[in-house]
């Protein structure tokens, strides 16, 4: 079942990575987002199946800039359509 798991996810990651090379503001902040999140996912399942200890930690590390990133990136576009 993990194999099918981790199939899936690398899917989501090359998806995600298209998305950025595609161009523009908006496709790259998507495609990295699901990239990211479906890193994470894989390290979430590598730790549930494997026992990795630092696998949650890395994962926070990654989440964490990527909500922030968003954030400051949507009041950015917001500015630049008000302004």
């Amino acid at each position: 079942m993990i194999d099918v798991l981790l199939a899936v996810l690398a899917l989501a990651v090359a998806t995600g990575i298209v998305l950025v090379l595609r161009g523009g503001p908006e496709n790259s902040l998507i495609g990295l987002n699901v990239a990211t999140i479906a890193a994470v996912t894989v390290l979430m399942a590598f730790d549930r199946y494997y026992g990795l200890a630092f696998a949650k930690d890395i994962g926070f590390y990654l989440i964490f800039p990527g909500v922030f990133g968003v954030m400051i990136f949507s009041r950015f576009i917001l500015g630049v359509k008000n302004g």
